[in-house]
């Protein structure tokens, strides 16, 4: 194979880059930055208990962004660039923070009631979307609140807070619809 570089040569490069590349954005990786924290702040706004995104995330996107363009000594931060960088920080957020049903993780502390009956719903209606249905067993609810690991004293008082607060409807023969 190739020989590795001597590490004077990664020095001088690195100092190179350093003093003559300043990358700035262009309208395409702005637009792909400013996509990508959008949609992050709206999952964290509609999940409970979840990092929150703030502009210090968008900050370091930007940041991450211009980096690998000064790797590639360019003046410019282009939408590969940006892509590189949402990769990145999706994964990251993704796999610290996101349960196999696409949930916020919690763990460790017990949560308030709304907030657990917000976890539960919502991890219950991506579990509808992604089999195509509406209507599960209290079994299948029991099993899904076992496997978010949701932090409630009395699973049948609590099924049943759902159904009269309307965000699940009561169909019968132990089945409950989301609403």
């Amino acid at each position: 194979g190739v020989p590795p570089l001597p590490l004077a040569v990664i020095q001088k490069c690195v100092a190179y880059a350093r003093k003559y590349a300043r990358p700035t954005m262009s309208r395409e990786a702005t637009a792909v930055l400013k996509e990508c924290y959008l949609e992050l702040r709206n999952q964290n706004a509609n999940c409970v208990g979840g990092i929150a995104i703030t502009v210090r995330q968008l900050e370091s996107m930007v940041r991450l962004a211009e980096a690998r363009a000064r790797l590639d000594l360019r003046q410019v931060v282009t939408e590969a660039d940006a892509l590189d960088v949402v990769a990145i920080m999706k994964e990251s957020l993704y796999s610290t923070v996101i349960d196999e049903y696409g949930s916020i993780k919690v763990k460790g502390k017990k949560k308030g009631k709304h907030a657990e009956a917000r976890r539960f719903l919502t991890t219950l209606a991506k579990l509808a979307k992604s089999q195509g249905r509406k209507v599960f067993s209290v079994a299948e609810m029991y099993a899904l609140a076992d496997d978010i690991q949701l932090q409630v004293d009395d699973m049948q008082n609590f099924v049943e807070e759902l159904n009269y607060a309307g965000e699940l409807l009561k169909k019968g023969g132990g089945m409950y619809a989301l609403a």
